[in-house]
């Protein structure tokens, strides 16, 4: 990653922020946690330079709808749901990702949603099948 992204995740479940920021910063990115709704908000307003908000499934649905509307007017940050599997993801959200999905899943989420691309495998299993067909070609 060229430059750190900056992630503010909220949970209103100590352990599983802790948890998720773990895995957040361990793949690079910059992660300032929030306990709930008004400590997301006070950093809000501290920090306006984010690059996505992480709302976790422990957060109740009126209140990730409440903090979007909060954000959307001045927050340019993509706004990802963590959602329970029995729940319908809110489509306030910019993206979703079922809690189920576990740390694996966020972070393809949180990747996606930052527009960051993995890098393609080395293996012969990449080749594309057009690659395949034109290099039989040149052995003929």
């Amino acid at each position: 990653m060229s430059t750190q992204k900056r992630i503010l995740c909220i949970s209103y479940d100590e352990s599983l922020l802790v948890t998720r920021k773990m895995v957040l910063e361990q793949a690079g990115f910059f992660v300032t946690p929030a306990f709930g709704f008004t400590e997301a908000s006070k950093v809000y307003r501290l920090d306006h330079v984010l690059d996505l908000v992480v709302m976790d499934h422990s957060m109740p649905r009126d209140d990730k709808t409440a903090l979007i509307g909060m954000l959307r007017p001045n927050c340019k940050a993509w706004l990802l749901s963590i959602h329970r599997h029995i729940d319908q993801p809110i489509p306030e959200a910019d993206f979703s990702v079922d809690s189920f999905d576990g740390p694996e899943g966020l972070l393809a989420a949180v990747k996606n949603a930052l527009g960051i691309r993995a890098p393609k495998p080395v293996s012969s299993a990449s080749i594309s099948s057009s690659e395949v067909a034109e290099s039989s070609k040149k052995r003929q």
